[in-house]
C-alpha cells in the first residue's frame, strides 16, 4: 500500500513538473504583453512594474486585425463546410457499396492521398494552382485546405460501417432516396465524429502557415497567422509589440478549444467505442 502511495505521489509530481514546463512559456508570453521592451529583457518572468495595454493598441493598429481575422474566419468556415460535406458523402458511398475491386481501389487511392506529405507535392501543386488562376486567392486556399475531406472520409467510413443498416433499409422501403436516407437518417448519427473532425481541422486551418505563405502575396488577403510572420521583419527589435501580436493570433483558437473540450473528449470516446 505504501509503495502504491509513493508511486502515485511520484507520478503526480512528474505531471506537475511537466505542466510547469508547458505553462511557463505561455506565462512569459502573456505577461510580456503588458511590459515595456526593457522590462521584457531585464525581468522576463516578473510581473509588469508599470502595467499597460499600450502594446495591444499598437499591435491592433499595425497588424490590420479586422481584415486578417475576417480572412482567416472565411477560409476556415468555408473549408470546414466542404470537408464535412464531401468527406461524409464519399465515406457513405464507399462504406455502403458492395466491396469489389473498384471500391477497394478507391479506398487505397484516397488513403494514398492521405499518406503523402503535402511538402513533397508543393512544386506540381503550385503549377496546378497557377493554371487554375487560384494564386493569391482566398478560394485557392479554401480549395487546398479542403483536402482535409480525405482524412474526413477515412474517419467517417469506419464510423458508418459500425452503424446498423436497419434504419436505412426501413427508410428505403418507405420510398426515401439514398441522399434523403443519408442526410436524415445517417448523418445525424455522425455528430460525435463530425465534431471531432471539425475541431481538428479548424485548429489546423486557422494555424496553417505554409499554404498561406506560398500562395498568398497580397496584404489584403493575408491571414492572422501570417501577420505574426510579417511582424518579424517589421517589429524584429520591438518585442513589446510582437508579444501582443502572438497573443492576438493565438487567442481565438484558445477560446475555441476551451469551448469545445467536451466535444473533443466525446468524439474521441465515441470513436474508440465504435472502432
Amino acid at each position: 500500500m505504501r509503495v502504491k502511495r509513493i508511486k502515485a505521489g511520484f507520478s503526480e509530481c512528474m505531471m506537475i513538473l511537466i505542466s510547469v514546463v508547458f505553462v511557463v512559456p505561455i506565462y512569459y508570453l502573456v505577461v510580456s504583453t503588458f511590459k515595456t521592451q526593457q522590462e521584457i529583457f531585464e525581468q522576463p518572468l516578473a510581473l509588469p512594474v508599470n502595467f499597460t495595454i499600450e502594446n495591444y493598441e499598437k499591435a491592433f493598429s499595425k497588424m490590420n486585425f479586422g481584415v486578417s481575422f475576417s480572412n482567416s474566419l472565411f477560409i476556415t468556415l468555408i473549408s470546414i463546410i466542404f470537408i464535412v460535406l464531401f468527406g461524409s458523402m464519399a465515406a457513405y458511398a464507399l462504406a455502403r457499396r458492395k466491396q469489389n475491386s473498384f471500391i477497394r481501389f478507391l479506398d487505397n487511392y484516397f488513403l494514398l492521398g492521405f499518406m503523402i506529405p503535402l511538402q513533397t507535392t508543393m512544386i506540381p501543386l503550385f503549377a496546378i494552382m497557377n493554371r487554375l488562376h487560384l494564386i493569391n486567392s482566398l478560394w485557392g486556399l479554401i480549395f487546398l485546405h479542403s483536402n482535409g475531406c480525405i482524412f474526413g472520409s477515412f474517419l467517417y467510413k469506419g464510423f458508418i460501417r459500425a452503424l446498423p443498416v436497419d434504419l436505412e433499409e426501413a427508410a428505403r422501403i418507405d420510398g426515401a432516396s439514398m441522399s434523403r436516407t443519408f442526410w436524415q437518417i445517417v448523418f445525424p448519427l455522425l455528430k460525435p465524429v463530425t465534431a471531432t473532425l471539425i475541431i481538428f481541422n479548424v485548429m489546423w486551418i486557422w494555424n496553417d502557415f505554409m499554404l498561406t505563405y506560398l500562395f498568398i502575396s497580397s496584404t489584403k488577403k493575408t491571414t492572422l497567422i501570417m501577420q505574426v510572420y510579417n511582424g518579424i521583419g517589421m517589429y524584429s527589435k520591438d518585442w513589446s509589440i510582437m508579444m501582443p501580436v502572438l497573443v492576438i493570433a493565438l487567442l481565438p483558437m484558445v477560446i475555441f478549444y476551451i469551448l469545445m473540450q467536451k466535444q473533443i473528449i466525446g468524439g474521441l470516446t465515441a470513436g474508440s467505442l465504435k472502432g
